[in-house]
């Protein structure tokens, strides 16, 4: 248990670390994109520098969520500080689409009225931008597990593409003079500001709304407890997320008549086992007692929606 808690606290400060770089490296880049952009008339620059700008946020946010991860449990906050990251990646991903659905206007207005483009400037700035993201990609590869990171980590290859589509499109321009293949870029780099943003804002809400965690099903964790020795029957199951890879369960388990050291036992299998199959590792289980078959024992599962009972 000692060691695992170490290695979290050492993944918290690398992380830390590669964040603060990908901030000061996405504000220089940025700044960059919007006077080039503006500069140069080039529509896909300023939508990009957006895209760069957007990360800005969910990485000062993916800073303070690190820190306040690492915080332990207090008082009032009985589970430990876990949610402010899913709380900061849903405010974000609101923003995103707010700058997306801009972009979307703006690039459909370029079409209309099409402006000349500097290709050049427009070409060594992309070539800037790539390598900014392409950097920050590769310093986040291992941290795509915390859902704070992995928006950073999505958010930098989408930037790291698009950085790819402005140099060929720059290269493009100035081979053929169609300027209309900037704004075209613009929408689609829209376009991908306002797919990632859907999806981020679908996770932390499932998390916010305490839905089942994704991939898991109630089912497959009720099999798998009922395989545990002595276990009759299992009820009123619940499973959340706590953060963006931490679980936990509550139960109702009925077992036959036995001491409290049998049931301890019993208690520490379904821990274990929850812990290594499914990652849930707050576990809360509450014991009834069963008869065994023979003897008189009426099982109901629910009171029903009448009141009255079974006739």
């Amino acid at each position: 248990m000692h060691s695992h808690h170490h290695h979290h606290h050492h993944h918290g400060l690398k992380a830390t670390w590669v964040v603060k770089i990908a901030l000061g490296a996405t504000l220089a880049l940025v700044a960059t994109e919007f006077v080039v952009g503006l500069r140069s008339h080039s529509l896909a620059l300023v939508s990009d520098g957006w895209h760069n700008l957007t990360d800005v946020p969910s990485l000062i946010l993916s800073w303070i969520a690190l820190y306040f991860e690492r915080l332990p449990p207090d008082h009032q906050k009985t589970f430990g500080y876990q949610r402010a990251g899913v709380l900061v990646a849903f405010v974000n991903a609101l923003l995103l689409l707010a700058v997306g659905t801009y972009l979307l206007y703006e690039g459909f207005e370029r079409i209309l009225w099409p402006e000349p483009v500097a290709a050049g400037p427009m070409l060594l700035v992309g070539i800037v931008a790539l390598v900014v993201n392409g950097g920050i990609s590769w310093g986040l590869l291992g941290e795509r597990h915390d859902l704070n990171l992995r928006a950073v980590f999505i958010h930098n290859l989408g930037d790291a593409l698009s950085n790819v589509a402005i140099i060929a499109g720059a290269w493009v321009i100035r081979a053929t003079g169609r300027t209309i293949i900037d704004p075209v870029l613009g929408l689609l780099i829209a376009g991908l500001i306002l797919w990632s943003a859907i999806g981020i804002v679908r996770d932390s809400v499932n998390i916010l709304l305490e839905s089942l965690p994704k991939g898991m099903s109630l089912q497959n964790v009720a099999t798998a407890i009922l395989r545990v020795e002595g276990i009759k029957e299992v009820h009123d199951m619940h499973i959340w997320s706590l953060g963006s890879n931490s679980h936990a369960l509550s139960c109702h388990v009925q077992i036959f008549d036995m001491s409290t050291s049998e049931s301890e036992q019993i208690c520490h299998q379904v821990r274990e086992l929850l812990a290594h199959e499914f990652g849930i590792n707050h576990t809360t289980i509450q014991f009834e007692h069963t008869h065994p078959p023979g003897e008189f024992h009426i099982y109901m599962p629910d009171p029903l929606p009448s009141g009255k009972g079974k006739e």
